[in-house]
């Protein structure tokens, strides 16, 4: 076996960065991520996806494979 060397210093482990999202006001008209949504309606994620499968939400939106969108329309009353 190979003696390791006392005086020789290890790498630290490298440590993984948590990517945080803080949620925006939602736009007039456009797209939301699902946190931004959450947070307006202050309800849980299960809940949410509870009332998209019951019709109180509307489902969201594939952009693309990997990134999906809750959709909203401007009010027309308000225009």
């Amino acid at each position: 076996m190979i003696a390791k060397d006392a005086n020789r210093q290890t790498k630290p482990a490298k440590t993984r960065q948590k990517i945080t999202y803080k949620p925006a006001p939602l736009p007039e008209e456009g797209f939301a991520r699902l946190p931004s949504v959450l947070a307006v309606l202050q309800i849980s994620k299960t809940s949410f996806y509870n009332g998209v499968k019951d019709g109180r939400y509307p489902p969201d939106k594939l952009l693309t494979p990997q990134n999906a969108r809750l959709g909203r329309q401007a009010n027309p009353e308000n225009a």
